[in-house]
């Protein structure tokens, strides 16, 4: 968001037609274009203007600037009048004009109609690297020079941002404020006739002139806090321009002082066919500005802040948490809401609902309200609600976070919560477990004496140390959580303390396992390493998804004569994923010496068999490998790919598939695999080849390169009927 000093330069006609000045006190139609190139103006999308009515259509929908397709366009309208006496000739006063020379101007058009005066000027604007730039309609006899500018002085003025993908935002005041009919309409309805947006007081006023309206600021207007900044006319204009009588006009106020305002705009009209509508009809803005004027609040506005009770912290929360208010009432399943929440802190805009001591919250996962029975806590400890003189308010929730095992919710977990959840397990009169929740460590959502076990372990371990996996996995491959909130354990095994809980969809990575178990694996999560369970108790279901695929292996056959054969492929660390031609209990095929292959079950000719896999659980081998310099990779598999006894043909489409992705990254860590990869994916070829060759690479993209093994490859000898297979996996290890 810009100053208000800054802003304040678009004051001027930003949505009402400006005059133009002439040589000739005649009327003409524009229609030039002046763009960089033919080429770029004729690849630009359909829905920058392309004639007057679209020009208008534009401005309707979209005021002045769209962006889209990594593009600004800018309209502006004007009027078509003769040039003054003594005012400079022949010379255009208006121009556009862009403050980074980075963004490049691809077209620059004019389009005028016979049946109105006025004419639009269209302009777009591509950014060519990240950065801010400004797009200045701009007066060139002005003599109050704008800087920036180098000449002239700007008339509407509009700001951008590009970030590195050339993504594009607009910063000024118009990215939310509207100036068309369009954005006006959605903006009227959405928020009313008064609204606060950011630190600005916004007025929607409509004049129809036949019934005599008109609007003006109340003479009472103080202007101590609260100062004019701007107005936007938003009004339809319609192919020729015809006036309808009817004008809809935003007039824009920012706060400047901290403390009270009342500002009112007054419509007062000759003759209005609703006689129920009151004359004059007054919008009243009714403010306290706070914050060193970056909050307003008006009438009715609540403003609700979440701290934990411990720190004095604001609390962390998303949108999607789901904590609102709500009223507090006798039934004990009823829960009337107030109003949702979907920050901290939260303005609430005009409720309904007084806030006093009967508000309630919903309150984020993770946090309750402190013990103030019993206790030296008071109500106030909790909630305190602050009104201001217009009826707004501010409302503090102070809230204790839960800690794991503190069922008597003291803020600890010690030897009286063992001791509690024991005597309730056991059904001692009068015993209650305040936070219940906080004993269910098997997580099913009931208590029993498994809980009471694994609360004694956590209690008396109270450790942090993990337990060290006997494999590390540096290159480990990547996962995503399938589940909600994946607890990490310190130990592989549930009896262990949870050291967090992950949300499902962060991606983590293996980086270490247990021999022998298959259910584990060793990560890392915010800083703290830990174990996650692969499955759920079904020994199924899985906790994670692997996004590693092995791609594009392909198999070819080399029989000596016509023959008929069966292929069968057998994954025991992953699922089938697609195949072509159609796998279905196998592949059945005529083989021809030359490579030909026939498929028996559709007739089709086919160079190779191809597949690949999801969910792949392999363990590729990183023990030895070659860590090459991204561009020179091809070199490299060519020679290795040669000595492993893979002809050109197929040397050339290995090289087709993979190089692309491969050469353009700084190091590649390649390691060429053998039993992880054969004994995860068993071929079994009917009749048996004299020789089989199965190459496939898994690799991990590098910044920097590092020390490592060479590996000791081995070379291929074809013999008899030859069967010979390719493919690879990329690794996107974090590490």
């Amino acid at each position: 968001m810009k100053s208000a000093k800054h802003t304040a330069a678009l004051i001027a006609s930003v949505i009402a037609c400006t005059p133009l000045m002439l040589n000739s006190s005649a009327f003409f139609v524009p229609s030039t274009v002046f763009a960089e190139s033919a080429g770029a103006a004729a690849a630009l999308p359909d829905w920058i203007p392309n004639d007057f009515d679209s020009a208008v259509e534009f401005r309707n929908t979209y005021g002045a600037t769209r962006i889209d397709n990594g593009l600004v366009c800018a309209v502006f309208c004007l009027k078509q009048d003769p040039v003054p006496e003594g005012e400079p000739q022949g010379m255009r006063r208006y121009e556009l004009h862009c403050t980074d020379k980075s963004a490049k101007l691809l077209r620059h058009t004019s389009f005028g109609s016979e049946i109105s005066s006025y004419y639009f000027e269209v302009a777009v604007f591509a950014p060519q690297q990240a950065g801010d730039f400004d797009i200045a309609f701009i007066d060139t006899w002005a003599k109050d020079i704008d800087p920036d500018l180098q000449y002239g002085h700007a008339i509407a003025r509009y700001s951008f941002s590009a970030d590195d993908d050339m993504h594009i935002n607009e910063t000024d005041i118009f990215s939310w404020l509207p100036d068309s009919i369009s954005e006006y309409s959605e903006f009227l309805q959405k928020y009313g006739e008064v609204s606060v947006q950011e630190n600005y007081v916004v007025f929607c006023t409509t004049t129809v002139y036949m019934f005599g309206d008109k609007w003006e600021p109340d003479s009472n207007n103080q202007h101590k806090n609260l100062e004019y900044l701007l107005s936007s006319d938003c009004t339809m204009q319609a192919p020729d321009m015809y006036d309808d009588g009817s004008a809809d006009i935003i007039y824009v106020y920012q706060a400047v002082k901290d403390g009270y305002e009342k500002l009112s705009w007054v419509r007062t009209s000759d003759y209005r066919p609703d006689q129920q509508e009151p004359t004059p009809y007054v919008l009243t803005a009714d403010c306290v500005i706070l914050d060193d004027a970056q909050t307003v609040l008006m009438q009715n506005d609540a403003r609700v802040t979440l701290l934990d009770y411990d720190t004095g912290e604001p609390i962390a929360v998303k949108e999607s948490d789901g904590f609102a208010l709500y009223e507090i009432v006798n039934t004990p399943d009823a829960m009337p809401i107030i109003a949702e929440l979907d920050s901290n802190p939260c303005i609430v805009r005009n409720v309904s609902y007084p806030l006093d001591a009967g508000v309630g919250l919903k309150k984020p996962d993770g946090y309750s309200t402190p013990m103030i029975e019993g206790t030296h806590l008071t109500a106030e400890d909790y909630l305190t609600i602050k009104k201001y003189d217009n009826g707004a308010a501010d409302a503090v929730f102070r809230l204790k976070r839960n800690v794991a095992g503190d069922v008597n919710d003291d803020g600890e977990f010690n030897l009286a919560d063992l001791v509690l959840l024991h005597k309730w397990l056991l059904a001692v009169p009068d015993t209650k477990l305040v936070e219940w929740k906080a004993a269910d460590f098997s997580n099913d959502g009931k208590l029993s004496a498994v809980d009471l076990t694994l609360m004694k372990r956590a209690l008396l371990g109270k450790q942090t140390e993990y337990v060290k996996p006997d494999i590390d996995e540096e290159y480990g491959y990547p996962l995503e959580v399938a589940v909600d909130e994946l607890k990490l354990f310190l130990g592989p095994d549930p009896s262990y303390p949870v050291a967090a809980a992950i949300p499902r969809g962060e991606n983590i990575y293996e980086r270490g396992y247990m021999q022998d178990n298959n259910f584990w694996i060793f990560t890392e999560y915010n800083g703290q390493s830990g174990w996650i369970r692969l499955y759920e108790e079904d020994n199924r279901t899985r906790t994670v998804y692997d996004l590693v695929m092995p791609a594009k292996p392909v198999i070819y056959l080399y029989p000596e004569q016509e023959t008929d054969v069966h292929i069968e492929l057998e994954l025991t660390e992953s699922e089938l994923h697609t195949t072509y031609p159609k796998y279905n209990n196998g592949w059945d095929v005529v083989a021809y010496p030359d490579g030909t292959l026939l498929n028996k079950a559709d007739g089709t000719r086919h160079r190779y068999l191809f597949w690949d896999a999801v969910n792949c659980r392999t363990r590729f081998d990183f023990s030895t490998g070659f860590c090459i310099a991204g561009g020179d990779t091809e070199q490299f598999l060519k020679e290795k790919l040669t000595y492993m006894g893979l002809t050109e043909d197929e040397r050339n489409e290995f090289l087709v598939y993979w190089l692309p992705l491969m050469e353009h990254n700084a190091y590649n860590l390649i390691s060429f695999q053998g039993d992880a990869y054969t004994n995860s994916a068993k071929l079994t070829v009917t009749p048996a080849p004299g020789s089989e060759c199965r190459i496939f690479m898994a690799y991990v993209p590098l910044e920097n390169p590092v020390e490592f093994e060479p590996q000791q490859l081995q070379a291929f000898e074809r013999k008899g009927f030859t069967v010979v297979e390719w493919g690879g996996v990329e690794i996107n290890a974090n590490h």
